[in-house]
């Protein structure tokens, strides 16, 4: 007795002998069925996503422009470089004006405030005296 090549269709059991091949296209034919095609549905889904996302970079692609660095140049650099060193050497002569014994809370107040003042300028000076190119963001 010859043994039948029979392939299953459907889950109910709906029996159809296979080609000598295997072959599974006829099958698809007889139930309908289009693998491998991407339904309209889908196709137009991921047209919407790709339009959405090319909207929003162009979005993001215009903020960033808008907000974009400007670089600081060399003579805007020195001026605010020369600026700093003279707000430095005003806090330091005040600092130099303080009495050298520190008798009151006020006094004390007073020469810490004169202190981080000189410690930010001379850190900006730092800053700005070691690096060459400066940007600044700009305002929105």
């Amino acid at each position: 007795m010859k043994e039948r090549n029979l392939s299953s269709l459907t889950r109910r059991g709906c029996k159809n002998e296979r080609g000598s091949s295997g072959e599974r296209d006829s099958e698809k034919k007889k139930l309908g069925i289009d693998y491998g095609v991407t339904p309209e549905y889908i196709r137009k889904r991921s047209e919407e996503l790709k339009k959405a996302q090319e909207e929003y970079d162009h979005y993001i692609q215009e903020n960033l422009t808008k907000a974009a660095m400007k670089m600081l140049s060399d003579e805007e650099r020195v001026a605010v470089l020369q600026g700093l060193k003279k707000n430095w050497e005003e806090v330091h002569k005040e600092f130099q004006a303080l009495s050298v014994f520190i008798d009151s809370l006020p006094k004390k107040v007073h020469k810490q405030r004169l202190e981080g003042e000189m410690k930010q300028l001379e850190h900006d000076i730092g800053i700005i005296e070691k690096h060459k190119i400066i940007y600044i963001a700009n305002k929105k």
